[in-house]
């Protein structure tokens, strides 16, 4: 069991190795969770990523939000054509990695799976909080 989870906070991770002062709240809750001694399970990790996915994913809907209150009508359109390409996209991803890693020997491979969503979720969410932030410099 050691292993794999050294192996996991290793290489599955994206928030290991990130200087601490400059993670985002949820990634810092993310880190203190896997840190737990009482999460040093795949059932656990898998918890931790799961509250961590489901706080990007409530972090994303109030980005989004905020930036369709701020676009013009043809803007709107387009930031909601992308939403619904990029929640594709998302689903797709989603189905490939929970694919693969069910295919792949061990336990350690569940909250790397829900890890990958993690990130996708974070890099879409992030990607809106700058668009905001660019909309609230005009």
């Amino acid at each position: 069991m050691i292993p794999a989870i050294a192996f996991f906070s290793i290489c599955c991770s994206t928030v290991y190795g990130q200087d601490n002062a400059k993670q985002d709240p949820i990634d810092k809750a993310l880190q203190a969770c896997l840190d737990s001694s009482q999460n040093a399970t795949t059932v656990g990790m898998e918890d931790c990523e799961v509250r961590a996915r489901d706080a990007w994913d409530k972090e994303l809907n109030k980005y989004y939000k905020l930036l369709m209150g701020v676009l013009s009508a043809d803007e709107k359109e387009k930031l909601k054509t992308s939403q619904i390409s990029w929640l594709t996209f998302r689903d797709n991803e989603k189905a490939f990695s929970v694919a693969m890693y069910n295919n792949m020997q061990g336990t350690m491979w569940i909250p790397a799976s829900i890890s990958a969503q993690v990130e996708i979720i974070k890099q879409r969410t992030l990607l809106l909080k700058a668009y905001y932030a660019d909309k609230q410099q005009r």
